[in-house]
């Protein structure tokens, strides 16, 4: 047990837990229980008391240990070793600290003076005790022996390794953070070489991150969320604000987290498998790429500042959870006066481009229908049916109404993937690498990755968000994407579905009848492979 962490408070649970009088808990077995340094360690000796291993592991009918292939080892060939006791069970079997256990194991255990004992602490039936212990080179506590695990799990009831040295005294109730931090690093497990590690760790230098407000960022990498943080970070650090983040990687190839690193302007915390894991259970970020804030204070101010800056960019800093209302209500506002310059004019960048390369200025769109294109670099194969029926739809749309335009947006990928993209289309494009795609990122807050189609209405605001569905429904017939006009197509719709027949007979399935349905959501017919055909596309076999 560690100092305890809550959001923005940091608690030292010597103070927390004891009094004028009293330095201790009582354990379940009565043991008085010592809080030093914010860990729970037994009474008396700084370390633990001493043990009879023999008298602890065995029972009045047993003096033996068991290995996976029913070898039996008698409990008194383990004295003068160090011994593990890891308690776990079978829900654990593919965690990271067994297979790291495992690793320290086989390295330790060939020096013949340290062995582990597993006590499982969990299953309910031998089946899955047999199963977990197979994969373990090393001894158990027998299943059958309910007893002895019942005892021994008053010492701990979480996946643990306790450790003791050869004459039996506790050396750490806490082996599992010392495997995971230092593996064989932590050998020979002593008193003195543990205190040496926890003592090293705090020479660490931080000066100058001191008085600032920092971010570490889980897995840097990531480039939905890497971009726009870089982006920011580049602002705040121009702008002069005390703020730095720390990249903190999950273990990779050094060699890529190197060519990785290049991209990125912050500081990156020299990469050991030790340091990210300490980080990692501190933290605990539940998924990568995550920017986790921590205060002038040493505070931590927010776990999901990566959202707030792909919501709303520079604006979120100092990333205070208080200000997020305030931000709310002032993204509101800006969506009501939002216009087409808002969106698309940024410093001296106010066009667009043709293929031909023509400078399109973004002033001669103003009062038109905007439809955003938005794809990032894998979305080639996926985008490549609805791009073209949005170029037929396209035409036709221009060829009635000329108030209209499509602009493609590549938010991620190199100029060639820019180039065969933009190449097969007839509008007209941000050009590639400019800025301005952040911009409308943010402003759209557009955070997941795939095709996006987005309408931009003639007063700038923004309209619906699934022109992909409208289009494959409704071609050229969806414009201009009115919430009315929709509401009247839906209308119409719906009164073509009560003249369909209930039930149909298809080649796909000759077995069964299909039943018709009309949906919304684009799907391609399989046999006919097209999407405009609403009684092939919509039809489920109920039975099948």
């Amino acid at each position: 047990m560690t100092n305890g962490y809550v959001d923005g408070v940091v608690h030292d649970l010597s103070v927390l837990f004891s009094s004028e009088y009293r330095d201790y808990l009582i354990s379940i077995n009565g043991d008085k229980v010592k809080i030093l340094n914010g860990k729970l360690v037994p009474y008396g000796d700084v370390h633990g008391v001493s043990y009879d291993l023999w008298k602890l592991l065995s029972s009045e009918d047993r003096d033996f240990l068991i290995r996976n292939n029913g070898d039996k080892v008698k409990i008194c060939s383990l004295n003068g070793k160090m011994v593990g006791l890891y308690f776990s069970h079978s829900d654990e079997a593919y965690c990271t600290f067994y297979k790291e256990l495992l690793e320290a194991y086989e390295e330790a255990s060939s020096k013949g003076d340290f062995e582990v004992v597993f006590v499982d602490n969990y299953d309910d039936d031998i089946e899955s005790f047999k199963s977990y212990f197979s994969k373990m080179p090393w001894l158990a506590i027998p299943f059958s022996d309910s007893d002895t695990r019942n005892r021994l799990m008053q010492l701990s009831t979480y996946p643990d390794l306790i450790i003791f040295n050869s004459n039996g005294n506790v050396t750490t109730f806490f082996g599992n953070y010392f495997v995971e931090d230092y593996g064989m690093d932590a050998y020979p497990f002593t008193c003195e070489r543990l205190n040496f590690l926890l003592g090293e760790e705090e020479e660490v230098p931080i000066s100058e991150l001191e008085g600032k407000t920092v971010g570490l960022y889980f897995s840097p990498t990531k480039e939905e969320y890497l971009i726009p943080t870089i982006d920011v970070y580049n602002e705040l650090k121009w702008k002069g604000e005390k703020f730095e983040i720390v990249s903190i990687d999950y273990p990779r190839d050094e060699e890529i987290l190197k060519q990785e690193y290049k991209k990125i302007p912050w500081l990156s915390m020299p990469f050991t498998k030790s340091n990210t894991k300490k980080l990692v259970r501190i933290f605990m970020p539940r998924s990568k790429a995550r920017l986790i804030i921590i205060g002038p204070d040493g505070k931590i101010v927010n776990r999901k500042a990566t959202h707030l800056i792909n919501e709303y960019g520079i604006d979120a800093f100092p990333f205070n959870p208080n200000m997020l209302d305030e931000l709310a209500n002032s993204w509101k506002a800006k969506q009501e006066t939002q216009t087409l310059e808002s969106l698309l004019v940024y410093e001296d960048k106010d066009f667009l481009i043709a293929k031909s390369g023509y400078k399109v200025p973004v002033a001669d769109l103003i009062g038109k229908t905007i439809m955003f294109y938005i794809l990032y670099a894998d979305d080639y194969i996926c985008s490549r049916n609805f791009t073209q029926k949005l170029i037929e739809t396209y035409h036709d749309i221009k060829a009635k109404d000329d108030a209209f335009e499509v602009i493609f947006i590549l938010m991620e990928g190199d100029e060639d993937i820019f180039d065969e993209f933009f190449s097969n289309m007839p509008w007209i494009a941000v050009p590639f690498g400019d800025l301005r795609k952040n911009l409308v990122k943010r402003r759209l807050k557009i955070i997941s990755r795939g095709p996006k189609a987005i309408i931009i209405g003639p007063s700038g605001r923004t309209g619906t968000r699934d022109a992909r569905q409208l289009i494959y429904a409704y071609g050229a017939n969806a414009y201009p994407f009115t919430e009315q006009h929709l509401k009247h197509l839906e209308e119409e719709m719906e009164e073509t579905v009560k003249g369909w027949p209930k039930k149909l007979k298809h080649g796909l399935c000759l077995e069964h009848e299909f039943s018709l349905k009309w949906q919304l959501d684009a799907r391609l017919c399989q046999e006919c492979r097209a999407f405009d055909k609403f009684l092939c596309r919509h039809y489920n076999c109920d039975a099948c």
